[in-house]
């Protein structure tokens, strides 16, 4: 028979009640809203399965998995649905994958009453439910049965929930079926729904209408700042960042209410029990700005054969690029640390509860939130200062470099605070009348190697203009010239690598997403004047969209290369390239049509 004398070791999965055969488990609420099984002793047989299939009693170990995962940062090519998941959009790709075989895909989804369950449903149309973490502890209860059910038809499935869910569904199957995929995901504790309610009555009363749509990790703000966002009947919107939500301050700045199990949770060890393993993967732009357009990006970890062979039926629908486990678990302390408890009050947290409204709550337990909001400021503005002296160190040149193009030049023109992220090393010359029009954040001078000198520089003469409208990176070594008069545009997202030359002398464009190798020539000036009639130094360069320019490739003047090509390394570019067309050579030539690249 279950009994629980330690609220530390109920995780909460509702597995005991749903494998009972007499009926005799219901899960009764405790004080704080999260629910623990409760035994009808009159009913009960005595026969063990309850403690048989808790998690928390022992483990899942007859499922194998592999010793080290398989990691990979990845997002969907799907802007739309990259942008209303949580991280990357992939948990999406992947189950649009098992709705092709007509499987039963499993997934957390909210309530009317703004509560969370966890569901199975054969209709791909519940999938925008499904999509986007919760952040609330779900009541799994009945799911697995429901999933043991199709399983035994035959159906397929494609599972995801917590650590501890998943390995409770393992529990209460028994085996591994072929016919079964499970994910589950880098937790940092689940919430207390009583918590969430008492937060949400507090918007309710404050936009005087009921809400009827819940986005956790909203990107209106951006990934990095991402927002919790409701919309009510009544049409208005609620939309504030993690620095000044209070319900986010509450979980992520203090620990306040989350199970009591998730400060000791037993599920970080690995190899973990799901088949793929997904979080937001923290820090990626330090290991390769490229994947990161502050629109989210999927950590994935892939555990098993099963998941390696899902994940290879979603590959050309994604961005990826493998990293390794230890690169990975730098930006996710969660991956192999439970929560710390930073919360000393809880016991009269919780009755307060009962008694105050939310915001008077937030502003007597965690006042940085409510009250004092500048403390969030400065400690933003802390956070932005030591990641510029973690890229600049003490050179009085790279700050010197970064106050005056950022706060001082009428010549640069910004679209956002602080948009030059320059490096050490890095050199910049606006002559007269030139304009540097940054609308998105530019990283200067990236290092692959961290003590590396190469200097990067960028040289705008007379009249000239440079503009960048989305982040992306220009790495050490690397020199961009515009002549005077000319116009380089970097329209989208992406970078050039090290060593790159552009040289500008009419109008270069660069499209959104190329990737530029090292040591490759753009130019559309010749510098020096031929003497022959209708011979012209300069002419433009239209780069389009997702070109990808192999290492030591030329591009000349007045060439057009369409969407989605691919320049081979040491190529020379004389001519127009077709869109999505391979071309090699001197002079290049086509030599593949009809191409996907990743």
């Amino acid at each position: 028979m279950i009994s629980i004398t330690n609220k530390v070791n109920c995780c909460g999965c509702n597995a005991c009640g749903d494998v009972c055969p007499c009926g005799a488990i219901s899960f009764k609420t405790d004080n704080e809203g999260f629910w623990y099984p409760q035994v009808d002793e009159s009913r009960c047989v005595d026969c063990g399965l309850c403690e048989r299939v808790c998690p928390v009693i022992s483990q899942a170990d007859f499922i194998e998995r592999y010793d080290r995962p398989v990691v990979y940062a990845a997002y969907n090519k799907d802007e739309a649905i990259r942008l209303d998941s949580t991280s990357g959009g992939v948990h999406s790709m992947l189950a649009d994958k098992m709705f092709d075989k007509d499987a039963f895909v499993g997934g957390a989804v909210y309530n009317q009453d703004h509560t969370v369950s966890q569901i199975i449903t054969d209709k791909r149309e519940r999938l925008p439910e499904i999509r986007s973490s919760k952040y609330l502890q779900s009541n799994a209860s009945s799911v697995y049965q429901a999933i043991e059910t199709r399983l035994k038809e035959g159906r397929n499935v494609f599972f995801c929930g917590t650590p501890c869910q998943v390995q409770a569904l393992y529990k209460v199957l028994g085996k591994d079926y072929d016919n079964l995929v499970t994910a589950d995901f880098i937790c940092r504790g689940v919430n207390s729904p009583k918590v969430f309610l008492s937060y949400m009555d507090m918007l309710e009363k404050k936009y005087g209408s009921r809400a009827r749509d819940i986005k956790f990790k909203s990107k209106e703000k951006g990934w990095h700042n991402f927002s919790i966002r409701v919309k009510f009947e009544n049409g208005k919107v609620y939309c504030k960042d993690r620095w000044h939500d209070l319900f986010f301050i509450g979980y992520l700045q203090y620990n306040n209410f989350v199970r009591p199990s998730c400060y000791d949770c037993k599920f970080k060890c690995f190899p973990q029990k799901a088949d793929i393993t997904l979080a937001d993967f923290w820090g990626i732009e330090k290991l390769d700005p490229s994947m990161d357009q502050d629109k989210g990006t999927s950590m994935v970890m892939i555990n098993s054969d099963k998941g390696a062979a899902l994940f290879d039926t979603v590959k050309g629908d994604i961005v990826y690029k493998e990293f390794s486990q230890k690169e990975a678990s730098v930006g996710n302390p969660a991956m192999n640390h439970s929560l710390s408890s930073a919360f000393k009050t809880r016991e009269s947290f919780f009755a307060d509860l009962d008694a105050m409204p939310f915001d008077k709550l937030a502003l007597k337990y965690f006042p940085n939130g409510n009250g004092r909001p500048e403390l969030n400021k400065y400690m933003k503005i802390f956070d932005k200062i030591r990641n510029r002296f973690s890229d600049l160190g003490l050179s009085i040149p790279a700050w010197a470099t970064f106050i005056k193009y950022n706060y001082l030049s009428s010549q640069v023109k910004k679209g956002t605070s602080a948009p030059l992220m320059n490096q050490k090393y890095t050199v910049v010359q606006l002559d007269p009348g030139s304009k540097l029009i940054l609308k998105n954040r530019v990283k200067v001078g990236v290092k692959q190697v961290r003590k590396s000198r190469l200097e990067t520089r960028i040289l705008l003469e007379k009249d000239a203009t440079m503009q960048v409208d989305k982040p992306f990176s220009v790495f050490a070594g690397s020199y961009i010239r515009v002549i005077e008069g000319g116009t380089l545009h970097i329209k989208g997202s992406g970078f050039i690598n090290e060593n790159v030359q552009i040289t500008c002398g009419d109008k270069i464009e660069i499209g959104d997403g190329c990737f530029i190798g090292r040591d490759v020539i753009i130019r559309s000036y010749d510098a020096h004047q031929i003497l022959k009639e209708g011979y012209q130094v300069s002419a433009p360069i239209k780069i389009g969209n997702r070109v990808w320019i192999g290492q030591r490739a030329m591009i000349l003047k007045g060439v057009t290369i369409g969407d989605g090509a691919v320049i081979a390394a040491g190529a020379v570019v004389t001519k127009d390239v077709p869109p999505h067309s391979v071309v090699a050579g001197v002079p290049a030539k086509v030599i593949d049509q009809d191409v996907e690249w990743k």
